[in-house]
């Protein structure tokens, strides 16, 4: 994480894309990230479009897991409510009669473009103009001509275990052939930087042929690639263009995830000349972007959260096992049926928490050395399957100890 916070100082503020914005209908609340940051995309009644950091400012519970009401997001955790634009609390309901507090989410400018909700994290007053892409620029004009056929094509979002830049001197390797459609087969094709994060591919010998691709710098290692393909192409051709720029990018994300896993040069024709996959990966780390997540483990009559998660007889894994603070050079032994938050504070170690039922996110602790088990409602998969934090509320060690950053 620092290498990419030492990046994001030296970065020069831009806009970059998020997300389509067709994914914001139905009341859809879409979770993403942003150079470190958890965001949150949704779409008011009005038509506003907001981003915000993905966080309650009352408990720090993600506001992705809340409830759309119209022109306010919902905290599932205490059901505060905050106003589309402002991101002011307008509502707790523990409080009805009361003036709501003073709090808000922090919250970020937008733009819609092109088909795509942007957003800049520069500072208030330092945010600057939105850098237009003549490519699409065109399209959007086509797009609003009603006698005129839209040739884009929006292609699906990928997820990329690699870093942006890596992702961005990749693309100047990106080969397609609207002519034959064939993994196999390219013609010459050369990049362009259109704009701050965003790169055009342009067929040599069908110049019309273009496909514009917006990266999207995630976390460290990892980045999100929005693409529209251009071009003139007949409405029955439209879905075998964009398998075809699928495949493709299946391809590319398949080459530099082994890059940067195994140190392996990445030659210039590896990504255009590698066969499709024989069937899709369906791992953690390649799965859609924008989920939309809720209690798998809601409390019932038949007891809470913790009485279920620890229950020794019917779990084995529920063992006891050692942590390791790092900070004061101590270790704790958890028993089997205690939680580590409870090991912790029974030798006057305090821990922050509020819901101690891995919901609100609180008490997340980040893990040096180890393998957590985890059994919150909080994590995504892909903070999951990277083990570096964990809830200690709920959650247990599937290594004989943990090191913990206490």
């Amino acid at each position: 994480m620092g290498r990419l916070m030492a990046d994001k100082d030296r970065m020069e503020p831009a806009w970059i894309a998020l997300c389509n914005v067709d994914q914001l209908g139905d009341r859809a609340i879409c979770h993403t990230e942003l150079l470190d940051h958890e965001v949150v995309v949704w779409r008011a009644e009005d038509g506003a479009v907001n981003v915000w950091e993905n966080r309650c400012p009352h408990r720090g519970v993600r506001l992705s897991l809340g409830h759309h009401r119209g022109e306010a997001l919902q905290c599932q955790y205490h059901g505060w409510q905050f106003n589309s634009g402002s991101g002011a609390c307008r509502f707790v309901p523990a409080h009805p009669d009361a003036a709501a507090p003073p709090v808000a989410v922090k919250t970020w400018p937008v733009e819609v473009r092109y088909g795509f909700v942007w957003t800049c994290l520069a500072p208030a007053g330092e945010v600057p103009p939105f850098a237009l892409i003549e490519e699409l620029e065109q399209d959007a004009a086509l797009k609003a001509d009603a006698r005129s056929q839209s040739p884009s094509i929006h292609l699906r979002t990928i997820a990329i275990d690699a870093p942006s830049e890596t992702v961005q001197r990749a693309l100047a390797d990106y080969c397609f052939d609207h002519a034959r459609f064939d993994l196999w087969q390219t013609t010459d094709c050369v990049a362009f930087d259109v704009a701050p994060h965003a790169v055009m591919i342009e067929q040599l010998d069908a110049a019309a042929n273009r496909v514009v691709f917006l990266l999207q710098p995630a976390r460290v290692g990892r980045t999100y690639l929005h693409g529209v393909a251009l071009g003139p192409v007949a409405l029955t051709e439209r879905l075998t263009v964009q398998r075809h720029h699928q495949q493709r990018l299946n391809v590319l994300r398949d080459a530099l995830e082994q890059q940067c896993v195994h140190r392996e040069p990445l030659s210039n024709d590896a990504v255009a000349n590698r066969p499709p996959l024989s069937a899709p990966q369906t791992s953690p780390a390649t799965q859609p972007v924008f989920l939309q997540r809720s209690l798998s483990k809601p409390v019932s009559a038949s007891g809470s959260l913790n009485d279920r998660h620890f229950s020794a007889a019917h779990d084995p894994a529920d063992r006891a096992f050692d942590i390791h603070l790092s900070r004061s050079r101590r270790t704790v032994k958890v028993a089997a049926g205690v939680t580590v938050l409870q090991a912790l504070r029974g030798h006057g170690i305090d821990v922050p928490s509020s819901c101690e039922q891995g919901v609100c996110g609180t008490c997340r602790t980040r893990v040096i050395e180890g393998t957590p088990l985890h059994r919150d409602d909080f994590l995504t998969p892909q903070e999951r399957a990277a083990s570096d934090c964990m809830m200690v509320c709920v959650s247990r060690a599937a290594t004989e100890t943990l090191t913990l950053d206490l």
